[in-house]
């Protein structure tokens, strides 16, 4: 009895165009992680001197031979810091967009007018502190755990977007106003040295700690008495929210312009 051949044929042929396109499926990928590696290289200006050389420092296969910088080269792109520029006289950090993966900036002490950071996003730590800065925007730094731009030209910090934020220091700049919002794991604001008119925080309720000093005569701070367990103010300012008074006789630390501490009150 003769057998059948053509399920077989249909068989083969079947699977014959499975793999043909399996194949090229493969070709094709491979095709474009090689275009992707291959990239034409994006070159961009970095204006400050100190800070290209110090760039050459951490990427320097960034950097062509005659100096170029290589905006999209796999070293900048996967850098994730840290990134420490202290005290190397530096005016300007552009460049440091493309740095998409860094995680720590150091910046302080040089002489930096505009500190833009919104490309930024894995920053955890920023410590842009003794520097001319009048603005600091960080609402795209959702990452962000520690803060500290204290000895700048700051008016207003907007910190509402901050919910990993649990350090802040501001002290010696301009600033009227620090917006918070709940910021669950804040657990310490020191801010004296200011002119700050109302700080709200009791929403706080991770807060041990703020210090705020050294700011107006008519400064109003507002705690959560329950919450928080150290605070220092001016001892002229003591009877500007009843929530203080509160917290001082709820058994908190209340101390005073000196560190002193600042004893048990009645307000008129």
């Amino acid at each position: 009895m003769k057998k059948n051949i053509f399920p077989a044929l249909k068989n083969n042929k079947l699977l014959i165009r499975i793999t043909i396109l399996f194949v090229t499926l493969i070709i094709s990928c491979i095709s474009y992680s090689c275009l992707k590696k291959n990239d034409p290289p994006v070159y961009a200006e970095i204006p400050d001197a100190n800070f290209k050389t110090y760039l050459k420092t951490i990427v320097p296969l960034a950097f062509t031979s005659d100096g170029k910088f290589i905006s999209n080269h796999s070293s900048v792109i996967s850098y994730g810091g840290p990134m420490s520029v202290r005290g190397k006289k530096i005016s300007s950090l552009s460049g440091i967009e493309y740095f998409s993966a860094l995680r720590k900036l150091d910046c302080s002490n040089n002489v930096i007018v505009k500190l833009d950071i919104s490309k930024n996003i894995a920053l955890t730590d920023i410590y842009c502190g003794y520097n001319k800065l009048s603005t600091l925007d960080v609402s795209k730094n959702t990452n962000l755990v520690e803060l500290n731009c204290s000895k700048n030209q700051i008016t207003t910090l907007d910190l509402i977007k901050n919910v990993n934020l649990t350090e802040l220091l501001c002290f010696g700049n301009h600033i009227k106003a620090i917006r918070l919002g709940d910021n669950p794991v804040l657990q310490k604001i020191y801010c004296p040295y200011n002119q700050i008119v109302i700080l709200d925080v009791s929403k706080n309720n991770a807060l041990v700690e703020l210090n705020c000093k050294e700011n107006l005569q008519n400064t109003v701070i507002i705690v959560n008495p329950e919450k928080l367990s150290r605070l220092y103010i001016d001892d002229f300012i003591k009877c500007n929210h009843p929530s203080i008074k509160v917290f001082k006789d709820n058994g908190g630390e209340l101390y005073g312009t000196y560190s002193e501490v600042i004893s048990s009150f009645v307000c008129q």
